[in-house]
């Protein structure tokens, strides 16, 4: 019983943690990750915030996951999905407080809140993986392109690309560039090293569980 109060801590804190994370990141304007920086760009032709059409993103994951025949509960996709709208939720807030408190124009400024951010979110992956058996709809996605292509190498490209078009193509469309620079690529190619990172620091005994059905 203490062991599941303790992840369930640990869970929440992640959650919170990781979106606060990507706030900062956004708020640098150096660019965010793959599925953030395309829930930026759809505020541009969608009448909803960013934490919004993050969880409409998330919605769009578990449908593709659905098609790609993904074998997941109704209790899971409930729980999953839960997840994303108090990861969104709590973007959205985190955005609001940057609005009030500061947003950084100066170039070293912007870099250290990019720098911050990728940090804080290279935590929060590591603490969330180890405290939870519930993941984001985006994660079920990632399992079906790896599982479609038996390869996780491709899968992830595959994945990554999706986001990643929809913002150009909403770039493109706009003819300004949003959410995608050199913090998307840092995330892409560093989120991992970062994760590994913390992973030697942070361990969180986890409650055995089944994520997939």
């Amino acid at each position: 019983m203490r062991i599941s109060f303790v992840n369930s801590f640990w869970f929440l804190f992640s959650v919170t943690l990781n979106a606060l994370g990507n706030s900062f990141m956004i708020i640098s304007n150096l660019g965010s990750g793959p599925w953030t920086s395309a829930g930026e760009n759809l505020v541009y032709v969608l009448p909803f915030s960013v934490g919004v059409c993050i969880i409409i993103l998330h919605l769009f994951s578990f449908l593709l996951s659905y098609f790609m025949k993904v074998k997941i509960t109704m209790e899971v996709i409930v729980k999953s999905m839960a997840l994303a709208v108090m990861f969104g939720a709590f973007i959205d807030l985190f955005l609001y407080i940057h609005q009030l408190l500061y947003v950084p124009e100066h170039t070293a400024a912007r870099y250290i809140y990019l720098f911050i951010g990728l940090n804080l979110i290279a935590i929060a992956i590591c603490i969330y993986f180890q405290a939870s058996s519930i993941y984001l709809p985006t994660d079920f996605l990632l399992k079906a392109f790896g599982k479609l292509m038996k390869n996780y190498t491709l899968g992830t490209i595959v994945w990554t690309a999706i986001p990643l078009s929809i913002g150009v193509i909403i770039i493109i469309y706009r003819q300004q560039i949003n959410g995608i620079g050199l913090g998307t690529l840092l995330f892409m190619f560093g989120i991992g090293f970062l994760i590994d990172q913390y992973n030697r620091w942070i361990v969180i005994q986890k409650t055995p569980d089944n994520l997939y059905v």
